[in-house]
């Protein structure tokens, strides 16, 4: 268990961006270390994406949960919590005595995360073109450009997706 909890503790340290920026992460982590296989990662995206919440604390907490049942679940998502407490908590009580240049920290911040963001869009889309799996990329593409170009919900994309993947893909 020790080996999960330190490997959660990595991505809650490096995961600034939100959850979707270590997705892939994530997913490479616990497939290379065989903790899951790919269709047990894609079941916990799945959930983690159906629960309120931000995504990488529900896979951390599923992920736990699924591997070493309760404990698990509690320890993992703790730890993956941890980093982003200490490291407000630290801002927050050196804020005045710490002069930090916002505009930098912040690009900075936005060049890492979109790094990260496009690692999980590699990991997550390669499959798709990998398997050629056309149906599947006509449809993203097509979503993708009514998310662009139109005002509609972007939940209204999920349910209908979700949908039509049951009945086609």
């Amino acid at each position: 268990m020790i080996n999960i909890l330190f490997i959660f503790l990595y991505i809650g340290t490096i995961s600034f961006g939100g959850g979707w920026a270590v997705v892939g992460l994530i997913k490479d982590i616990l497939i290379s270390q065989n903790y899951m296989d790919l269709n047990e990662f894609k079941e916990i995206l799945t959930a983690a994406q159906l629960t309120p919440g931000p995504v990488a604390v529900n896979m951390a907490t599923y992920t736990g949960y699924k591997i070493y049942g309760l404990m698990g679940a509690i320890l993992t998502t703790l730890v993956l919590l941890i980093p982003s407490i200490i490291i407000i908590t630290t801002y927050h009580f050196l804020k005045k005595s710490i002069k930090l240049e916002k505009e930098a920290l912040i690009n900075s911040l936005v060049l890492g995360t979109s790094v990260l963001v496009f690692i999980t869009l590699y990991s997550l889309g390669s499959e798709f073109i990998i398997n050629l799996d056309i149906r599947a990329i006509i449809m993203a593409s097509v979503i993708f450009i009514l998310l662009v170009k139109t005002k509609i919900d972007p939940i209204f994309f999920i349910v209908v997706s979700g949908l039509i993947a049951i009945l086609l893909l």
